[in-house]
């Protein structure tokens, strides 16, 4: 993990492109954060009932997110969560063994980024853009039944159209 503020990395950094940075990027997605982050995602699923119900974070965290092990520096990471609720202000210590997006699936939440986020999401209000998105038309209904279609998955249903 790099730590950017860690006054033992010096500047000896070497610099790199935007493309690059991009890619270097999404290779970490896609080669170690996303695999690393399924199991506690479908753990999740489990436990809140693919997203209808409330779930108690320390049984999903507790049994997937070991206590921290490792013997590197731990890292202190503020961010903020976007959840229903509103914007909840986050601090997590981080370490190789436990990084920030791991800690944020076990508790419900997706990182912006894959080694220091400074936004998480709730994965109900991404369930509730992803309904959006495939109820989407050109025309102006899509918005109310995108989100009635997201109320009815989880219980709560209009009266009226």
């Amino acid at each position: 993990i790099y730590f950017p503020n860690d006054p033992q990395a010096g500047s000896s950094r070497p610099q790199t492109s935007n493309c690059q940075k991009k890619i270097n990027q999404w290779r970490r997605w896609s080669s170690e954060i996303i695999p690393t982050l399924l199991p506690l995602f479908w753990a999740y699923l489990r436990e809140s009932q693919s997203l209808r119900a409330a779930t108690n974070v320390g049984s999903v965290t507790g049994r997937y997110v070991r206590t921290c092990v490792c013997e590197t520096r731990h890292c202190s990471s503020d961010m903020w969560a976007e959840t229903f609720v509103g914007m909840e202000f986050i601090k997590l210590q981080c370490c190789l063994c436990r990084p920030a997006p791991v800690q944020l699936m076990s508790m419900g939440l997706f990182a912006c980024a894959p080694v220091t986020p400074s936004l998480a999401v709730d994965l109900h209000v991404l369930e509730l853009v992803k309904t959006l998105f495939v109820w989407i038309t050109p025309n102006t209904t899509a918005w109310s039944e995108a989100l009635e279609e997201f109320l009815n998955r989880r219980g709560y249903y209009l009266k009226t159209k």
